[in-house]
């Protein structure tokens, strides 16, 4: 789920967030260790994700709110 924004600097570092995201994801995969594993990993890598999106956000003037909510879905401390 790639985040385009006319905001440049913002864009980038959606960017670079997803291709992070992306490689946790791979890299949790290939680590296998049982479903629970991958799991959490992958969860772990998710909310890596959106605390990228939302410190973007913050630096760059825009808004973040949903991404907190994402990361209440998560489980994570917003």
């Amino acid at each position: 789920m790639a985040i385009q924004h006319p905001n440049v600097a913002h864009n980038t570092a959606c960017a670079t967030a997803e291709s992070i995201r992306q490689g946790a994801v791979a890299a949790a995969i290939a680590a296998g260790g049982g479903s629970a594993a991958v799991a959490a990993a992958i969860k772990t890598g998710e909310i890596a994700y959106y605390r990228s999106i939302i410190a973007s956000a913050k630096a760059n003037g825009q808004p973040y709110g949903n991404f907190l909510e994402a990361l209440t879905w998560l489980g994570a401390s917003v």
